[in-house]
């Protein structure tokens, strides 16, 4: 039996046996597969156990004994489908429409410079065309650079309730603040300082959601919550377009004023209404049952055959990749010890590559106002014109998600979205018939289909333990923000409105993240027929049936 220890909450080491004999006879072994020939009955059958055999757990000593008195319905019991069932939703309710409403304000704040400089921002600051592309560029420096750390301390603390909206709260203030900048300086010391506060969010949430949902779930809930951006980046259009023609010069501010100073304020509302909605970790959450707080825990623990904890480290292997005594628990159980398994993990850094490209494709996003103003309409017209691309993009990133966890397929799943964004840049480079470059606009944002369900692939690909995973989302999303640096200088005033640069370094990007997804399905493939043998890979053993999907 290996002991495991919940470095959250302090409590005493848990007994986690081995896999259930009984069970090993019945349960299937590999996630079903696009094209395998499974029904998508057997496919949610699948998904309802969380894809591998039920583990024993010993309650007299998971997490110090708080789950001994209780009792669940047997697994498999007609009984336990309809708690989880009820479970999920009221976490669902708890913490969907919560995270999806921050991550708007979220975008919101950091693009609403976009449309800001279709109203008076560059003439009342006196900003060059290099001044405007670096006030957009610095505040991604601190992004990226503080995701690591910020992650690996929400790991530690175990606090995302309070953690997640407190960063908001700062960075709602800092929003509003930008109300009254003077001039180049004071806009660049704002910027920055909003990218020290944002870097929390994104894979805070992420790391967040996958603390709760198994890997047949996470894919469309992380859909529904990146929709949140899609439906934001339409919206703002609409919102400045409302905020600039109708508030230019109320109380003497200028219309691009007006702009921060509501979505600032809206954002620290919002922010401190989060606080006693979300809930914290399974184990940790006082709102809920102990019996739905015991079902959350198992759940997890079901998901890969152990407990969802620090000390659920990876087992070192021979050369024949059998299991060997493990290493000290110590060096597992620190932030520097997670962010090293991530760094060392070859599929991290393949799905670091992948969403990398897929960012630099997706960097559009800085500057899609002044794509869309490149078709040559007034400041009204073009702001309107911004909202359908991104509402067909938040359909479309939700259905994909949605059949990707139906299917239990992610590979094809990731690839549609940046071809289709491939040859929207493509058309676009072709011809200055407004139809087709609008038709073009249309299918670039389909590249952001494949970004959410990538880090929902990374969550299921680098499980365990929870430092790393939390080290990995951070580290790859710091990739996956690099790019809003650099293509904010490839968009340069004179190169429209086919931009030539841009679209080009663009779509060789979008062509790199299909194929980087290749390579990581060619991993995943070999590394579960190792499985499949019994052997060992990151610390899950094979025998408990767990396999990576793709």
């Amino acid at each position: 039996m290996a002991q495991t220890t919940d470095p959250l909450l302090n409590t005493a080491p848990a007994d986690i046996p081995e896999a259930d004999e009984d069970a090993i006879d019945t349960a299937p072994l590999l996630p079903p597969q696009s094209g395998s020939g499974v029904s998508d009955e057997d496919v949610r059958k699948f998904a309802s156990i969380g894809g591998i055999r039920e583990v024993e757990v010993d309650l007299s000593t998971l997490y110090g004994g708080e789950f001994e008195d209780v009792v669940l319905p047997p697994s498999g019991s007609a009984e336990r489908a309809a708690m989880e069932k009820a479970f999920k939703r009221k976490i669902d309710y708890a913490i969907l429409p919560v995270v999806i409403a921050m991550y708007m304000l979220n975008y919101l704040d950091r693009n609403n410079i976009a449309a800001a400089k279709l109203g008076s921002l560059m003439e009342d600051l006196n900003l060059t065309s290099t001044q405007y592309s670096t006030a957009v560029s610095v505040l991604f420096i601190p992004y990226t650079l503080m995701q690591v750390p910020s992650n690996l301390i929400l790991g530690k603390i175990g606090k995302p309730s309070v953690y997640l909206p407190s960063a908001m709260v700062i960075w709602g203030m800092l929003s509003l603040w930008t109300t009254f900048v003077s001039g180049y300086r004071s806009l660049v010391t704002i910027r920055f300082l909003i990218g020290f506060a944002e870097a929390a969010f994104y894979p805070g949430t992420m790391f967040y959601l996958s603390c709760w949902y198994t890997k047949y779930e996470i894919a469309k809930r992380s859909a529904i919550f990146v929709c949140g951006s899609w439906v934001s980046g339409a919206f703002s259009g609409l919102v400045a377009y409302g905020v600039l023609e109708n508030l230019d010069g109320v109380f003497g501010l200028a219309a691009w004023r007006w702009l921060f100073l509501i979505e600032g304020t809206l954002t620290v509302i919002v922010a401190l209404i989060a606080i006693p909605i979300l809930p914290n970790l399974p184990a940790t959450t006082k709102w809920l049952s102990k019996e739905e707080r015991l079902l959350g825990v198992l759940r997890m623990i079901n998901d890969v055959g152990q407990h969802d904890d620090d000390s659920a480290a990876p087992v070192e292997e021979d050369e024949q990749g059998r299991a060997m005594a493990e290493p000290p628990k110590s060096k597992f159980q620190s932030a520097l010890a997670g962010l090293y398994l991530a760094l060392v993990d070859k599929k991290v850094l393949i799905i670091l590559w992948m969403q990398f490209s897929l960012a630099m494709m997706g960097g559009i996003n800085t500057v899609f106002p002044t794509i869309v103003g490149s078709l040559g309409y007034g400041q009204a017209k073009t702001l309107l014109l911004t909202a359908p691309p991104w509402l067909l993009c938040s359909v479309t990133s939700v259905w994909n998600s949605f059949h990707s966890d139906k299917t239990g397929e992610r590979y094809l799943h990731m690839v549609w979205g940046p071809a289709l964004a491939a040859l929207g840049i493509v058309i676009s480079m072709m011809t200055q018939d407004t139809f087709w470059r609008y038709l073009s606009m249309l299918l670039m944002l389909q590249n952001y289909n494949s970004w959410s369900l990538g880090f929902a692939w990374m969550a299921t690909t680098v499980p365990r333990p929870p430092i790393k995973r939390a080290a990995a989302v951070s580290f790859v999303n710091i990739g996956g923000n690099v790019p809003n640096i650099i293509v904010p200088y490839l968009f340069y005033v004179g190169s429209e409105p086919q931009f030539y640069v841009g679209f080009a370094v663009c779509g060789f990007f979008a062509l790199s993240g299909i194929v980087a997804a290749t390579v990581l399905k060619g991993s995943l493939v070999r590394l579960n027929k190792k499985l499949e043998r019994g052997g060992v890979v990151d610390g899950l053993d094979g025998t408990t049936g767990f396999r990576f999907i793709f």
